[in-house]
């Protein structure tokens, strides 16, 4: 009996390197400081995570090959004693996801058997991308293939024949276009979230996809999902929301499966998510929207730019300030609240 999930399809962006990046003071704006010195050298971001900002910042992003050597001076020029690894890697996305916790659960199953290494993460409303590194990328694609269908690729060769070619394709379109204010299609937001802090061993990634899909017996939806990484060494931390816990023991669920790990809830936050036409493909959109917030004194709990959507968290008393912000450096024609699940 097949038991596996049908998705609408994966791809894997490769030669580039990622960078794994912990600022030890408690600087809430190094984040923005960062992404300004990114814009000006006109380098791109096409993914990047961050998140709890009331402790020393960590942040995950992934360069262009031929950008990573200036990236790593320029990190040491401007800010000068940092935690940073790099890592020659690929950014893997499957889609849709639909926000399931049993889809982002299994991927983390997967990906977690591949060895005791760190892995970082990022989600939209309709993918689930991870960074690999590079000596396991043919590893994690041929397993993908146990636990998932792929339209009309049957098998690992099926893909990797349709994909001849494409990644040229993309990398002629990165940073094509520049627009004066960016274009979104549209911006989403839901209140009625509590954002989940778990601090695990890198070897406990698989356990911890358990645990996610556990949450989905209950029907409950995954709006925001990251990594960042630890200042301890072999250890990662993982930020997601759920709808706030009337019911539910959140904390004690993943407990169960991993009574070792860290676990912190934040209730009354509020996520959000944006996409636009390209975002994934050029410098500056990350600083514009932080420099926004920045001037309307909204800090962000949490942030994933990944594919072409950029998602935060946030408290909830923030976000029709954050909205505002957004609307003042992106054109956004519609803004759509979403019920909570």
């Amino acid at each position: 009996m097949n038991t596996s999930t049908r998705l609408g399809g994966f791809k894997i962006l490769k030669d580039v390197v990622w960078i794994s990046l912990i600022q030890p003071k408690e600087d809430y704006r190094f984040t923005t400081a960062f992404a300004n010195l990114m814009a000006n050298e006109k380098i791109n971001l096409p993914f990047l995570t961050c998140g709890d900002q009331n402790q020393a910042l960590g942040l995950n992003f992934v360069v262009d090959v031929q950008d990573a050597e200036k990236t790593s001076d320029l990190i040491e020029k401007d800010f000068g004693k940092t935690n940073l690894t790099t890592t020659k890697g690929a950014v893997l996305s499957i889609f849709p996801h639909r926000s399931k916790p049993e889809i982002i659960g299994t991927l983390l199953d997967v990906l977690g058997k591949l060895g005791n290494q760190p892995i970082a993460f990022a989600n939209s409303p309709s993918a689930i991308s991870a960074i690999l590194s590079e000596d396991v990328i043919s590893e994690a694609t041929n397993a993908l293939f146990d636990p998932f269908e792929f339209g009309p690729y049957r098998t690992p060769e099926d893909w990797k024949l349709a994909q001849k070619g494409k990644e040229k394709l993309y990398k002629e379109v990165v940073a094509s276009y520049q627009e004066k204010k960016p274009k979104v299609y549209g911006l989403e937001w839901q209140d009625g979230q509590a954002l989940i802090h778990v601090k695990l061993d890198s070897g406990h990634i698989s356990t911890m996809g358990t645990a996610l899909k556990d949450f989905a017996q209950f029907g409950l939806v995954l709006t925001f999902f990251i990594s960042r990484p630890s200042k301890e060494k072999n250890k990662g931390n993982l930020f997601f929301c759920l709808p706030e816990p009337d019911k539910y023991n959140y904390i004690g669920m993943v407990q169960k499966l991993l009574p070792e790990a860290s676990t912190v809830e934040d209730s009354s936050v509020a996520s959000f998510s944006m996409n636009g036409p390209h975002f994934g493909d050029r410098y500056g959109i990350i600083s514009e929207l932080l420099n926004s917030l920045n001037e309307a004194r909204v800090e962000l709990l949490g942030l994933s730019c990944s594919i072409h959507t950029i998602s935060g968290v946030l408290s909830a008393n923030q976000i029709h300030p954050a909205i505002e912000a957004i609307r003042k450096c992106f054109e956004v024609p519609t803004v759509i609240r979403k019920e909570t699940q």
